[in-house]
């Protein structure tokens, strides 16, 4: 049977009555409703499972990050330990529980660099007169602690937070009154593009730089991120955060305080002046990133000057 339209035959087979056309879009949106759903769901529970290991995997690096710092561990993996008064390659002795020089290079194991960090790396407390408490005597949760305030840093808070380095020693053979041999003062400030957070080690002295390293920022490749980079972070070791006067004294309670980074180089800009023994070479075409970094060493140690100052008076008294 024929049909004219608009002039023209058309068979009725050809037509396609309106229940069946919107019967068709339906099956096809509710199908695309499905497949999208299911997507967002499979993406959900991955990100779900995902998270966990992806926070372990921010904390190890966190922790290698200040063990370096802290002459630990190398930025290239292994172990570092003192001897003869300069670092070595080291190994961990599971039998000992210690650190002990290596004549090979080999690079340390995920599970022993948390071991070594959980025996040599003691977080606690200082308040805004320098005093010191553990998280325990203020009944503190650590992980909550950390959670809450690694954003906005902890140099602001009344309780402020501070890592021990503690002595190669067996877990046996360390207290709580086991002498610090270093300390790591966590480090956050603004560089060019947004916030920076790093760790700076100071030796038992309350004044001089073991090392520092920095585990988050955004600048620029090539240039402001070049602050991560193990090349220029060895620059900092040996410098003293107290600036030196003139005359090459320190008043240790009205000294500047932090590391400058400095727009070109330390010998052309402070000469043989005691300055330059708180400044580091700038990196090139990273200015602002270095103002960003001089800041926030300044602005983060004056509010931990009480805490130094006492460390300090602890280390010179007889």
């Amino acid at each position: 049977m024929f049909v004219f339209i608009g002039g023209k035959s058309v068979s009725s087979s050809e037509q396609k009555p309106p229940t069946v056309e919107k019967s068709h879009n339906s099956r096809t949106l509710i199908f695309i409703i499905v497949i999208c759903s299911s997507c967002a769901l499979i993406l959900a529970i991955l990100a779900s499972v995902l998270k966990p290991k992806q926070e372990e995997a921010k904390e190890l690096d966190r922790s290698k990050q200040l063990m370096i710092s802290a002459s630990l561990l190398s930025p290239e993996g292994y172990f570092l330990v003192q001897k003869d008064n300069k670092y070595v390659p080291a190994v961990f002795s599971e039998k000992e529980q210690i650190l002990i020089p290596s004549p090979s290079i080999v690079k340390a194991k995920s599970n022993e660099i948390l071991k070594v960090y959980q025996i040599r790396i003691r977080p606690f407390l200082t308040d805004n007169e320098g005093n010191t408490y553990t998280f325990q005597e203020k009944g503190i949760d650590l992980a909550k602690y950390l959670e809450k305030n690694k954003k906005d840093g902890f140099a602001d808070l009344p309780l402020k937070l501070v890592y021990a380095i503690l002595p190669n020693n067996s877990p046996q053979n360390i207290s709580g009154s086991t002498t610090p041999i270093g300390y790591v003062i966590p480090i956050n400030g603004m560089g060019l593009w947004d916030a920076i957070y790093g760790y700076l080690a100071i030796e038992s002295n309350g004044d001089t730089v073991i090392g520092t390293t920095w585990y988050e920022q955004s600048e620029t490749a090539g240039l402001g991120a070049n602050i991560s980079f193990p090349s220029w972070q060895k620059e900092f070791k040996n410098k003293v955060i107290f600036h030196k006067g003139a005359t090459g004294t320190t008043d240790f309670a009205r000294a500047p305080i932090g590391i400058v980074v400095v727009k070109g180089k330390v010998s052309e800009v402070y000469g043989s002046s005691p300055k330059a023994d708180s400044a580091v070479d700038g990196i090139t075409g990273a200015t602002l990133t270095g103002m960003g970094v001089t800041n926030a060493y300044r602005d983060v140690l004056e509010k931990y000057r009480p805490f130094l100052l006492k460390v300090h008076q602890e280390n010179i008294s007889p």
